[in-house]
C-alpha cells in the first residue's frame, strides 16, 4: 500500500472514530464493547463505506446505484465468510 493510501486510509478511520464516539453518544450507548456498541461500529462502517462508493461513482461520472452496492456488500459478505469456513 502507498504512503498515499495510507494516508487515506488513516484520514478515513479517524473520522470513523470521531462518528463512533457521536453515534454511541447519540443511541445512548455506555458501552462501546457491547453488542449495541458492536452495531453502532457496524453501522458507521457500512455508512462510510457507501459514503466513498457513492464519492468514487460521481468522480468518474458513474449513476451511485443503492442496491447495487448492497448487492456488492452482500457478495464480499459471502465470500469472505466461505473463507472463513475454509480456514
Amino acid at each position: 500500500m502507498s504512503t498515499l493510501h495510507k494516508q487515506a486510509m488513516e484520514a478515513v478511520l479517524q473520522a470513523a472514530s470521531h462518528d463512533i464516539v457521536g453515534t454511541l453518544q447519540e443511541r445512548g450507548v455506555t458501552d462501546k464493547h457491547s453488542e449495541e456498541g458492536d452495531l453502532v461500529v457496524l453501522d458507521v462502517a457500512i455508512l462510510h463505506a457507501y459514503r466513498i462508493f457513492m464519492r468514487i461513482c460521481e468522480e468518474n461520472g458513474l449513476e451511485v446505484d443503492a442496491g447495487y452496492f448492497a448487492d456488492m456488500a452482500n457478495d464480499l459478505a459471502d465470500e469472505v465468510a466461505q473463507e472463513d469456513d475454509a480456514d
